[in-house]
């Protein structure tokens, strides 16, 4: 798989639809994207093609059709987007990014509570170590 992940708008729908239930043939494919997108067969195969040459899917012949399915993790498309979303807009630091929305009203209060929660979860799972490298807490 290529180290380089990054998702045009066209492939996210392809990916959502394989991470949902895999593997897929070409007409169930084509089905989902008529009926989410409304594209062609051929637009479909043509985005499936491409996919396929950047190592984001992959196929086995099937008895009767093509299985399309993907080894990439939704969560690691996530993670490689955001940080390359952080890097492009805000030189790496996710502190500027929340801090963003902060300035700007942006953050409801639901949404406050679930980074609080995030950052309480996040200190507890790291294991805080002393300029000794010794464990403390």
């Amino acid at each position: 798989m290529n180290e380089s992940i990054n998702l045009n708008n066209s492939e996210w729908c392809i990916m959502e639809v394989l991470w949902q239930n895999q593997p897929k043939t070409l007409m169930q494919l084509v089905h989902e994207m008529k009926e989410r997108q409304g594209w062609s067969k051929s637009t479909t195969n043509t985005i499936l093609r491409r996919m396929q040459e950047k190592g984001y899917i992959k196929y086995e012949d099937g008895e009767k059709a093509r299985q399309y399915s993907t080894d990439i993790l939704r969560e690691t498309v996530i993670l490689k987007e955001t940080k390359s979303f952080l890097k492009r807009t805000c030189g790496g630091s996710l502190g500027m990014l929340v801090n963003t929305f902060v300035e700007n009203d942006s953050l409801t209060d639901k949404e406050i509570k679930e980074l609080q929660e995030i950052l309480h979860k996040a200190e507890s799972q790291y294991v805080k170590i002393d300029a000794k490298g010794r464990k403390g807490d």
